[in-house]
């Protein structure tokens, strides 16, 4: 097989889809080449000389391109289903079924649940007694939400600088939070 100048080695190949998944070019050079007997610094060397190759910086811009693109969640889209999380209702996932002598608490099938109780459902394990049900925790969900949308309330702090006077630093999730007057960026 004649390979293409543009091209990369099965090795350089591995070694981008390997420093996608660490992050570390040392690391992939490592899992990418036979390298048992190599010193770290030639392997720091020879992992740099592969980043500074404009092959492999393309191929891996490419990869990560397509990586953003099935990634892709909007921050509206984030909101919605932490907001989900925060309203869902253990009793959504349930079903009640009376009988004669008994109640049933069951799970129907939850592929019939609201898409935002499906979302809300951190896991489902079966036992002897029936099924456990697990949301994710609606606090956590809120706290995240605040976060998010810049609900948590300024924080102050005081700063001293080694007996000196102090300074009092508040930190405001946004500009328009700020005192009229008070724009220095």
């Amino acid at each position: 097989m004649i390979k293409k100048s543009n091209e990369l080695t099965i090795k350089q190949e591995k070694f981008c889809n390997y420093y996608l998944e660490c992050g570390n070019s040392s690391e992939a050079y490592r899992r990418a080449f036979s390298c048992g007997k190599m010193k770290p610094e030639s392997i720091n060397r020879k992992a740099k000389e592969l980043l500074d190759n404009g092959k492999i910086t393309a191929r891996i811009a490419e990869l990560q391109a397509g990586m953003q693109r099935r990634l892709d969640m909007t921050r509206d889209e984030a909101v919605g289903i932490l907001a989900e999380i925060a309203r869902a209702n253990i009793v959504d996932a349930l079903v009640v079924r009376r009988g004669k002598d008994y109640t049933t608490i069951l799970i129907d099938d939850v592929t019939k649940l609201p898409l935002s109780t499906q979302r809300a459902i951190l896991s489902i394990k079966s036992n002897e007694k029936g099924y456990e049900v697990k949301l994710y925790n609606k606090i956590e969900a809120i706290d995240k939400l605040s976060k998010m949308l810049g609900w948590d309330a300024p924080v102050k702090q005081e700063v001293t600088n080694k007996g000196e006077e102090a300074y009092t630093i508040r930190v405001v999730a946004r500009k328009e939070d700020l005192p009229s007057g008070d724009t220095d960026d």
